[in-house]
């Protein structure tokens, strides 16, 4: 995967929509949307991360990428109840997140996320690390926080695999607010996650890396993101959820 010019808009359907028969339609009415934009979109304009049971089901009907929210930080064996990456791929997905605030918040450790990048970045599977501070201070040390975030994280992960890595910073503190985070403040951390990947592996190796904004993305800032933050596509949850919503975002950040 080398570095794109078009952005990658990722949505993340969570735990939702409630049955396989109301994520079909949401696809079904986004697809229709998307062939009858004008201009025309690109071939695959979408990522979507929908839970594991649908991802076969969506992948028969959707024009865009379709991966998973989460890997099991497990190699092949004896682990009930717990997907591989090789699984995934096998089974349609095309992507998966690792280290999404909510699933931090459940509990996993920074171990369990280490081995989770390297072995989806084994499989060459498109990993989509997340990586966010809670609360952001005015001396800069969350700064700090996120580069030693990022470097653990990144600890056991192969760098010559890093051209299958993308890094999506979700301020925690900004998802839902009425205030949430500028575009300024999100390039002030893409610049301090550059940095980071430079010193961790090299020029050669972090250029290959994505930058994505995930912070409660909508569809009149969105774009704004791209032209000003930084970053080379989005994060998107609650607005990728319903098929006009997410439409309007895709189509307001294909827009010249």
């Amino acid at each position: 995967m080398n570095k794109r010019t078009l952005p990658i808009l990722i949505g993340n359907w969570k735990s939702t929509p409630d049955t396989l028969q109301n994520a079909i339609k949401i696809v079904k009415l986004l697809e229709k949307k998307v062939l009858s934009a004008h201009p025309k979109l690109p071939k695959k304009p979408y990522y979507l991360a929908v839970p594991e049971i649908f991802i076969p089901h969506i992948k028969e009907i959707s024009s865009g990428f379709i991966g998973s929210q989460n890997i099991g930080g497990i190699s092949l064996g004896q682990t009930t109840g717990a997907t591989i990456p090789s699984q995934l791929l096998t089974g349609g997905a095309d992507f998966t997140l690792v280290g999404h605030s909510e699933v931090r918040k459940r509990g996993e450790s920074e171990e369990e996320r280490m081995h989770k990048v390297a072995l989806s970045l084994q499989s060459k599977f498109t990993t989509v690390l997340c990586i966010g501070e809670s609360k952001r201070d005015k001396e800069g040390k969350y700064l700090s926080f996120l580069e030693e975030d990022l470097k653990e994280s990144l600890t056991l992960a192969p760098k010559n695999l890093f051209d299958y890595l993308i890094i999506a910073y979700e301020p925690v503190w900004a998802i839902g607010q009425s205030v949430p985070a500028t575009p300024q403040e999100c390039f002030e951390v893409v610049i301090s996650i550059r940095r980071s990947l430079v010193s961790l592996v090299g020029m050669d190796y972090a250029k290959k890396v994505n930058i994505l904004y995930g912070g409660g993305v909508h569809k009149d800032d969105a774009k704004i993101f791209l032209d000003e933050g930084g970053v080379d596509g989005l994060l998107i949850g609650q607005a990728s959820q319903d098929a006009t919503s997410f439409f309007e975002v895709i189509k307001n950040c294909y827009s010249k």
